[in-house]
């Protein structure tokens, strides 16, 4: 009986988080409010899609309606509030781990 290999592929909230993340550590404002305006995040997903997706598509939702309204309010906005967004972020992008290593940080820090 052959074994067949699973392949995982980045989920759509994982990638569109990354767009996100990427348009944000660029300091650029402009690409930032591009990648808002253009990128098509959206919490009803087309296709098939399991419910720890939709709440990864939520969340992401919520973050990009967050740094749109920091945008708005021309960078006026409570750090604590952005810093949460922009760690979660980093979480629905894949990195959040990577970007721990990266400081020495540990998971019990």
């Amino acid at each position: 009986m052959p074994i067949t290999m699973k392949m995982k592929s980045a989920a759509v909230s994982e990638h569109h988080a990354r767009l996100l993340l990427s348009a944000w550590n660029s300091g650029d404002l402009r690409r930032l409010q591009d990648t808002l305006t253009h990128s098509s995040i959206s919490v009803e997903p087309t296709g098939f899609t399991g419910e720890d997706e939709r709440e990864r598509l939520e969340m992401l939702a919520t973050i990009a309606d967050a740094m749109r309204n920091w945008l708005r309010r021309g960078g006026d906005a409570q750090t604590e509030d952005l810093q949460v967004s922009v760690k979660l972020l980093r979480h629905l992008a894949g990195i959040e781990s990577l970007w721990r290593e990266s400081r020495g940080l540990g998971r019990g820090n």
